[in-house]
């Protein structure tokens, strides 16, 4: 039996999948043929080319300036990035020059941006091929291919199960980086809401006992400070007295903070690159649902990973640990099925 992996699109959260196949290979797991999707194409280059320790030794390196800096940030045509440093670098130490070479058989695809396909890359030389699979749109500016234009796999096929099976397989085990997307991070905004709340609340209480204190009658420092002549300087009935200064200044500053919720909680709207993140795995989620359903995969690892950010390549060595964890608590399902 031939067993295909299917690395899936996501960006940062794709150092998991570097985790996911150290711990299939710990289990016994012996992959024949892999395909991948934007930075699932990236780590499956390496894998395929018999150099994924040494990309993992690089990415759990990085830290997010470096990050930064290799991405090449800057006003351009089609992206705010170019990426080039990071593909310059998987070309140059951690994939061989063509598809042929590789140890084992391996696909990436891309999306014409102009007719809306999937392109399927296995054969030839790998060049820049891998750079237009992980071509985020409004990201990483579209690549020149031909006479095409090409942008991110994930916008046609984020889980190519259908390109392990092109290749042969016939057990595909697919990696889907999205799954958990939206409940969990509504919950956690709705989570961080009345976090925010609470301590607004917490402050404006403190506020009100803390003057309240300050200009009580009861106070005896105050008092003592007291000019002594003051019935003498300040004719009865002109002025008002202590208490009722007192009280007005309360009451202007309760007036103040009442508005300090408002302001705290008022709903901003968000940065670009939330809005450009947010709707591609709003995108990438449904386009996945619709292709896992009609081409569903023998075995699918959803890890958990809400909590990660698309630009958050930093936390690589968190990311291969979670990896390694979900095969975990998967690896009697995965005996079980590979067996029956």
């Amino acid at each position: 039996m031939k067993i295909g992996l299917a690395l899936g699109a996501g960006a940062a959260r794709g150092w998991t999948h570097i985790g996911i196949i150290e711990a299939l290979e710990k289990l016994g797991v012996k992959i024949d043929v892999v395909a991948g999707c934007s930075i699932g194409a990236y780590v499956g280059a390496a894998y395929a080319s018999g150099k994924l320790e040494g990309l993992k030794e690089w990415a759990c390196s990085l830290s997010d300036w470096q990050v930064l800096a290799l991405m090449g940030v800057g006003l351009r045509r089609g992206g705010i990035a170019s990426g080039q440093k990071v593909f310059d670098k998987l070309a140059s130490e951690f994939c061989e020059s063509t598809y042929e070479d590789m140890l084992k058989p391996f696909a990436a695809v891309a999306t014409d941006l102009y007719t809306g396909r999937e392109v399927v890359f296995n054969s030839g030389p790998i060049g820049d091929t891998i750079q237009a699979s992980c071509a985020i749109p409004a990201l990483f500016a579209p690549v020149a291919h031909g006479d095409r234009w090409l942008v991110d796999g994930a916008v046609v096929n984020p889980v190519p199960v259908n390109l392990c099976r092109q290749l042969g397989a016939d057990f595909v085990i697919a990696v889907n980086l999205n799954a958990d997307f939206r409940p969990l991070r509504l919950e956690k905004l709705r989570q961080d809401h009345e976090e925010n709340q609470r301590k607004t609340e917490d402050f404006f209480t403190k506020s009100q006992n803390v003057l309240r204190q300050w200009f009580s009658p009861d106070n005896k420092e105050e008092k003592a400070l007291e000019k002594k002549d003051e019935k003498d300087s300040v004719s009865a009935g002109n002025v008002k007295t202590e208490e009722g200064i007192a009280s007005d200044v309360i009451e202007k500053v309760e007036e103040e903070l009442t508005e300090v919720p408002a302001k705290v909680n008022k709903r901003n709207p968000p940065g670009i690159m939330s809005v450009m993140s947010s709707s591609l795995e709003i995108l990438q989620a449904r386009v996945t649902r619709s292709r896992l359903a009609g081409d569903p995969p023998d075995i699918l690892i959803e890890p958990q990973l809400t909590d990660v950010g698309i630009m958050e390549f930093h936390r690589a060595e968190e990311l291969c640990a979670k990896g390694e964890e979900t095969i975990s608590r998967l690896a009697e399902q995965i005996r079980y099925q590979l067996l029956t």
